[in-house]
């Protein structure tokens, strides 16, 4: 739609929606309120803020499920499992992060390397849409991306010294489309967990949850929405979203 001017009252939906079932996992009202006394807003734009009216959730238990983990791992691994990057952006500045040296990690066995693995599957989740809109008109759209973990799963050593077992050479987040309007900015990141071994010593099966925190940025105040992701080796990568 054309280019309308933001002011004061008006009511912003954002919502978190599971694109291939169109099922909404959780829904944010937001309503633009005068900026602090003494925020000065650059030239051009409206110094107002959002204010939490209200949150929702499809269940109880799904806003523990897209929150970040506490505590690391789900139990102790006792094989000698490593995730190769803890931590990265997929979203920088409205703009995802192309390099995928920048935005793939792996979970495989310590001092190896992802091409040590072999039969390895393709995988992906389920997508996730965080978007933005006006209250009253839907077409007024200030957020709108879709992002979805793939990479590859099931693969096994291909030297006899390694531990057997189903590894994942390659993970990342894949944000499948992005818009994204002024004023607000967006950056997202991963964050993984701490492994876990999901089988016995003898047939490892690496398994780590990951959080996608999407960044909403806004002149004085940042909204954080997050999302949770859960990678396994042997059953490959699933959004937790409300299940």
């Amino acid at each position: 739609m054309e280019d309308k001017d933001l002011y004061e009252g008006q009511t912003l939906i954002a919502t978190m929606t599971e694109v291939e079932t169109d099922t909404e996992i959780a829904r944010f009202e937001y309503r633009l309120v005068a900026a602090p006394a003494g925020a000065d807003a650059p030239e051009g734009m409206p110094a107002l803020t959002p204010e939490l009216i209200s949150e929702s959730w499809i269940t109880p238990e799904a806003k523990a499920l897209n929150a970040p983990p506490e505590g690391g791992v789900e139990s102790k691994a006792d094989t000698a499992l490593e995730v190769t990057k803890f931590a990265w952006y997929f979203i920088k500045d409205n703009k995802p992060v192309s390099d995928a040296k920048d935005t793939t990690t792996s979970i495989i066995l310590k001092d190896t390397d992802p091409l040590d693995y072999q039969m390895a599957k393709d995988t992906q989740s389920s997508t996730i849409q965080l978007k933005i809109h006006d209250s009253l008109f839907k077409d007024w759209i200030l957020v709108d991306t879709k992002a979805r973990l793939e990479g590859t799963y099931h693969a096994t050593p291909s030297k006899d010294d390694m531990a057997f077992g189903h590894y994942i050479p390659a993970l990342h987040f894949n944000v499948t489309n992005i818009k994204v309007d002024w004023p607000i900015s967006l950056n997202a990141h991963a964050e993984v967990s701490p492994p876990s071994n999901k089988g016995p010593k003898d047939n490892v099966q690496p398994q780590v949850k990951l959080t996608a925190k999407f960044k909403v940025h806004w002149l004085f105040q940042t909204m954080t929405f997050s999302a949770g992701f859960t990678a396994n080796g042997l059953t490959g990568f699933r959004f937790n979203g409300w299940n």
